[in-house]
């Protein structure tokens, strides 16, 4: 009788051997801390964020009623309202075409740079307290459309609109340089598949609206709208007053006028608590739910 063969196993193919590396622990990346100092600073750095970027964009009311009534007094109010409509440093331009491409276009785009990231990031800090965090990083554009408005009003008199916008400027850049150190995040991004090239990776992604329900897409053009009706009004608000009392052009700076950037600063004001309030009850009855009934309110 024969002994039985024996053969060798072959070893496994190398891609299902054992990694070295550990893998990640999905529960940390679905598990918020919900506070702690990194995610203040984070909130924080957000904060500083919102006030350099929409604090100013709640002061184009102001700079449509100078760059309208002291730079621009031969262009049509037609022609003005194309630069606040696209939406910097606004020093030796005194030109239409150089105020459009510099405030519209420039500030426009650095807005957006620096308010996505400033957003996004609290949300990896915070999940069942994200609408408070978000609210609380929301007033910094309340403080600002409050800042910008009193400021320029104070320091245009005295100090001309050249210096009036580098010292808004110096100011921007003092909070831009906080956010960028203080904001981070903490989940990894995804790795994209169709993906050639890591930038490209950083690009948006247009398949998250071809969902099948149509919803992500209706969300998106319903945000778009409650914008536009914000963002809008608060943009002629002080020539709507100046237009309403018929006050003259050498008003506009002081005097009569005055009333018209604390309006501004005024209203501004006011939605820092409507932004945290707003934000706290919707950790509790629901961010739509919230939305809607402020809306209808409004």
């Amino acid at each position: 009788m024969s002994p039985p063969s024996t053969t060798a196993m072959p070893p496994p193919p190398p891609d299902l051997k054992k990694s070295s590396a550990p893998l990640p622990d999905p529960s940390n990346l679905t598990t918020y801390p919900e506070g702690g100092t990194r995610a203040w600073l984070v909130v924080l750095g957000a904060w500083c964020g919102l006030t350099a970027s929409i604090g100013l964009y709640n002061t184009t009311g102001v700079f449509s009623v100078i760059i309208s009534n002291t730079i621009l007094i031969s262009s049509s109010s037609t022609s003005i309202g194309w630069i606040f409509s696209i939406y910097a440093f606004i020093v030796w331009i005194v030109e239409y075409y150089q105020i459009l491409l510099a405030f519209s276009l420039l500030t426009g785009l650095g807005s957006s740079l620096l308010l996505t990231p400033a957003m996004a990031c609290v949300a990896h800090w915070f999940d069942a307290r994200r609408g408070l965090a978000s609210g609380i990083a929301w007033t910094g554009g309340g403080v600002g459309g409050v800042l910008f408005p009193l400021l320029i009003q104070g320091l245009l008199p005295h100090l001309g609109w050249a210096w009036c916008i580098r010292i808004t400027a110096f100011i921007l850049l003092f909070l831009c340089l906080i956010s960028i150190l203080l904001c981070r995040s903490r989940i990894p991004p995804r790795n994209r598949k169709h993906a050639t090239s890591p930038w490209r990776a950083t690009l948006p992604d247009y398949r998250i609206f071809l969902d099948g329900t149509g919803a992500m897409a209706f969300t998106t053009l319903g945000v778009l709208f409650v914008d536009l009706a914000y963002f809008i009004p608060i943009t002629y608000l002080p020539s709507y007053y100046l237009s309403r009392q018929n006050l003259p052009i050498s008003s506009t700076i002081s005097g009569s006028a005055a009333f018209g950037y604390q309006l501004l600063a005024i209203l501004n004001a006011a939605s820092c608590f409507g932004r945290l309030i707003s934000g706290s009850l919707g950790d509790h009855f629901g961010h739509y739910n919230t939305m809607i009934i402020s809306l209808f309110l409004c």
